[in-house]
């Protein structure tokens, strides 16, 4: 059940951030990607909302559709978020930094990687 509601939520969520980045980016300022910036701040708003919303009742639910399914293809972002307040919220702020800062970094330096390596 498990992987069909993650599929399910994870097809609405790639979906919605196709249509969604795309209604943005057709703004008067197209150098600022505004499409995936927005999709960005709204998932991890949306994350943040359901977060404690959740009962044990749903959660069964709606943590695969939702928070792994939906927002996880709307954007990770909004996962990367959520983890970086867990680990602040529950005392760790070192770990937190080591954490945003290896992802944002490390994110970064593999995508220029991964462009350096295929430039022609």
């Amino acid at each position: 059940m498990n992987i069909l509601l993650i599929c399910l939520g994870g097809s609405l969520g790639a979906l919605s951030r196709f249509y969604l980045s795309n209604f943005f980016q057709k703004s008067e300022n197209p150098e600022i990607p505004l499409g995936i910036l927005t999709v960005n701040i709204l998932g991890c708003f949306l994350i943040g909302l359901f977060y404690n919303l959740v009962n044990s009742d749903l959660e069964r639910i709606l943590t695969p559709f939702l928070f792994v399914g939906f927002l996880g293809a709307f954007t990770t972002f909004s996962a990367f978020s959520k983890e970086s307040l867990e680990l602040i919220n529950s005392g760790n702020f070192f770990i937190a930094f080591i954490y945003i800062l290896i992802s944002i970094i490390s994110c970064l330096g593999a995508t220029w990687l991964g462009m350096f390596l295929t430039r022609s």
